[in-house]
């Protein structure tokens, strides 16, 4: 049960009342898997962030992985499978410690599917996400790549660690091999990421912060 004091603190008053009852706290912890695409279809819990962040990955039919986006407080977790929008292969991974509402699917058709106040969170979150999407696209390659890398390191990083293989950051930030390893040099060489292994860095998440895009 979700008690008044997580009410308050999560701001989740627009919830009926047989949806906090019913529902309870997840809590994962870093690298651990959220949720799949599969799992969501048949064991169907929807979930609702509410403190740390995660990351969803796309996995191809050839086993390659692809990063499609990040996730933060406030944002829904298989709202989108819970109503047979999407049938990707997909998987949402917990970034450092992840606290999340758990909303199991019969309280989901039984109280909210119907309900008006969440369908209008859910039209007016959905319709933001795309927004948003769309301005990072803009707003991103608008600045250099220095600031676009040293974004995504800062996003993607828990405890000062931060490891990615450099395909799947090319993918994402759209640049070329030879671009990314000249950034990571020029970080390392300016005292802003130190290499520890193949593609694990410890980094310096103030200087970092200098280069953040905040939009």
């Amino acid at each position: 049960m979700i008690d008044d004091l997580m009410i308050d603190k999560y701001k989740l008053s627009f919830l009926p009342q047989e949806v906090l009852v019913g529902s309870h706290i997840c809590y994962f912890e870093n690298t651990e898997i959220i949720m799949t695409s599969e799992q969501i279809k048949n064991s169907a819990t929807l979930y609702y962030l509410v403190e740390g962040h995660a990351k969803v990955t796309f996995l191809s039919q050839e086993g390659t992985m692809s990063l499609i986006q990040f996730f933060y407080p406030k944002d829904w977790i298989g709202e989108l499978e819970l109503n047979g929008v999407t049938t990707h292969s997909k998987q949402v991974i917990s970034i450092g410690k992840t606290r999340c509402i758990g909303i199991p699917r019969s309280l989901v058709q039984k109280y909210l599917l119907n309900n008006v106040v969440y369908l209008q969170n859910i039209n007016h979150y959905l319709a933001n996400k795309v927004l948003k999407r769309t301005n990072w696209m803009i707003v991103h390659k608008s600045y250099a790549f220095k600031y676009r890398l040293a974004t995504f390191i800062l996003d993607d990083s828990y405890e000062d660690r931060y490891s990615e293989p450099h395909r799947l950051v090319m993918e994402y930030l759209g640049v070329s091999y030879r671009h990314l390893l000249y950034t990571y040099k020029k970080f390392e060489e300016d005292g802003l990421i130190y290499k520890l292994s193949r593609n694990k860095y410890q980094i310096d998440s103030k200087k970092l912060r200098l280069l953040y895009i905040d939009a």
